[in-house]
């Protein structure tokens, strides 16, 4: 029975060993990565770093708000991997590789006072308050989450600016334009004229997690590049870029 079983499976060893083979072969292919503009710095510096292993122009990144990227790739775009909050993706199909905070904040001479809920309710009173749009954009839900878990959504949604995604919620704030904005911690630290206010407590809102997934027939190097996102090495430059690793 045990000869009888080994026969059975020596085809299908030699069919793995082969495709194995061929794998390891093969060239490396170009692949393009999609993903949410709030990682356009860490991701620029991974990539660069994977380049390294291979060759010059191996990746190419394409950034934009979450929700314009999904539709992007629904229409047919050639995206080969997609790095972006779980809500949009099946989480049996991704891998983790890394999450982040949600902050309050404003130019950095701005004087606020009290709790969280106290100062944002200050902001509500002089002026209006960035954040991303709930309906399409994952920092959006965050925020409203968040605001909803401090009872204060309500009274707070007229003066609530909805943005395509971080980076314009930032720039609303440095123009004066709004009094505040409410954004992933990692984009705050990147502009130094705005100051953190307070930062939301995890529990109040949906985790803050990203992942990567790789789509349709993409190459052998996008699930590599993937693999890649939660090593060891990776690993520091995202915590230098101030997001927190699995």
């Amino acid at each position: 029975v045990l000869q009888a079983g080994v026969k059975t499976l020596l085809p299908v060893i030699f069919a793995v060993f082969a495709a194995n083979a061929s794998a390891a072969i093969e060239p490396p292919a170009p692949f393009t990565v999609f993903a949410a503009s709030s990682l356009t710095n860490v991701l620029e510096e991974i990539i660069s770093d994977y380049h390294k292993e291979y060759q010059p122009g191996l990746a190419t990144l394409s950034v934009a708000g979450t929700g314009t990227l999904a539709r992007q790739i629904e229409a047919g775009a050639p995206a080969d991997v997609f790095v972006i909050s779980k809500q949009l993706i099946e989480k049996s199909a991704a891998t983790l590789v890394a999450s982040n905070r949600l902050v309050l904040v404003t130019k950095s001479d701005r004087q606020l006072s009290g709790t969280l809920d106290e100062r944002l309710v200050q902001l509500a009173q002089t002026g209006r308050i960035a954040i991303g749009d709930p309906e399409g954009v994952p920092v959006g839900r965050y925020a409203k989450a968040a605001l909803q878990s401090l009872q204060i959504w309500t009274d707070l949604e007229p003066v609530l600016v909805p943005t395509e995604n971080v980076r314009v919620a930032l720039a609303l704030v440095l123009r004066g334009e709004v009094e505040g904005a409410i954004v992933y911690a990692t984009d705050a630290a990147l502009v130094p004229e705005l100051a953190v206010q307070a930062v939301f407590l995890p529990g109040l809102h949906p985790p803050i997690s990203y992942w990567a997934v790789v789509i349709g027939n993409a190459p052998w190097t996008a699930f590599d590049f993937v693999a890649s996102l939660h090593s060891a090495k990776t690993a520091g430059i995202w915590t230098a870029h101030g997001f927190i690793v699995p």
